[in-house]
């Protein structure tokens, strides 16, 4: 499969590019309820983030995990390289995440680049273990 199918037509460059065509989709899509409160957004949108993080676990709980995913057959036909379960769990959650962030206006790009500069000051395992 060509490189070409795994690249949107309109590329973004940045996590808040992503995050801000990720909104506008969920928008779109009756994803958001103007008239909910920011403490209603919040609860309503973690749920369903939990519901991917569900999803996932449940692929490989399942042992779909590598599989295609329900949505290969119909990616394939729009020219879009089909994923497996993992990679639409883990997309559906980042894409979730980056939905949240616009909405309630958190650079995410600069929350993940200060939070990585501290974690590599931190001890190894966190001085913790598993």
């Amino acid at each position: 499969t060509s490189a070409s199918t795994r690249i949107p037509h309109h590329s973004m460059t940045t996590l808040n590019e992503i995050a801000d065509a990720a909104h506008e989709n969920a928008k779109a899509k009756g994803f958001h309820d103007d008239g909910l409160s920011r403490e209603e957004f919040v609860i309503r949108h973690c749920n369903l983030l939990h519901e991917e993080v569900s999803e996932l676990f449940s692929s490989l709980r399942t042992g779909t995990f590598d599989q295609l995913c329900d949505k290969a057959e119909k990616m394939k036909e729009l020219g879009i390289i089909p994923l497996t379960c993992a990679e639409e769990e883990y997309a559906d959650i980042v894409i979730r995440v980056l939905d949240q962030c616009r909405r309630l206006g958190i650079d995410i790009q600069m929350a993940i680049e200060a939070k990585h500069a501290y974690n590599l000051t931190r001890p190894y395992m966190h001085g913790k273990r598993m």
